[in-house]
């Protein structure tokens, strides 16, 4: 029995010298360099992976107006259909015209059209310039008043799917509209007389027939020219575009 004591007891004793020598384990100070050392290159991988995380979140998605799909760029948008040949459409296949040159507002919705041509003007009805195209029976008609309604952004293919929610996507109806009003029709009206020859681009919604004779444009774009282009020096030209 005491031998087994004395053999414990030796190989605690070389445990224990083991142990000085070679510890399990180190207590260092909470403000040691070495900790904060450690602590930092902890903590070096994290912050690079939130900020990577950051700067992608910064770039634009495909829910927030771009460039492409904010107000400001309508004008880069207003590339119209000849008004000649979407009557010419119609009366060969109104349905298909509807496919080839419209726009429908969502499913089994209104067709709308951006159209551009070159008139004369016939006459101007309070809010309503009617003109006459060279070669067609039928007119055109600009309208003046108040704009409202989603004809602009529906022509021009502005979608839903582009917007955060159904408030931006209606913000953008509402300024293109406002600037209809401010930066095509308010500096043209008094040009817009009985004679003088008009470039427009606009928007319209078509459904039938009774729809082509006139066709009602929103202008988007205007070029109004005098009366009598031929003579120099007698030609009064203004333009209006929305800027981009």
């Amino acid at each position: 029995m005491s031998r087994r004591w004395r053999t414990l007891s030796g190989l605690l004793v070389a445990f224990s010298i083991l142990c000085w020598f070679l510890p399990l384990f180190h207590i260092r100070p909470l403000g040691g360099d070495e900790t904060g050392q450690d602590l930092q290159a902890t903590t070096e991988p994290a912050r690079s992976q939130q900020a990577g995380a950051t700067q992608t979140n910064a770039e634009p998605t495909s829910a927030e107006p771009t460039s492409a799909g904010a107000p400001g760029s309508l004008a880069l948008r207003a590339k119209g259909t000849d008004v000649q040949q979407l009557w010419d459409a119609f009366d060969q296949d109104a349905v298909e015209a509807r496919k080839q040159y419209g726009r429908q507002a969502g499913l089994g919705g209104a067709f709308y059209f951006c159209i551009t041509g070159q008139g004369t003007i016939q006459s101007v009805e309070g809010d309503r310039v009617m003109i006459t195209v060279d070669g067609s029976p039928r007119r055109v008609c600009l309208e003046l008043g108040v704009v409202v309604g989603n004809t602009v952004r529906e022509a021009l293919g502005v979608k839903a799917s582009d917007f955060k929610n159904s408030q931006e996507f209606n913000a953008v109806s509402t300024e293109f509209n406002r600037q209809v009003e401010q930066d095509i029709i308010a500096p043209n009206r008094d040009r817009l007389q009985p004679g003088a020859l008009v470039q427009f681009t606009g928007c319209a919604k078509l459904g039938g027939q009774s729809d082509l004779n006139p066709i009602c444009l929103v202008p988007i774009q205007l070029t109004v020219q005098g009366h009598d282009t031929s003579s120099a020096g007698t030609s009064a030209k203004a333009s209006g575009e929305l800027p981009p």
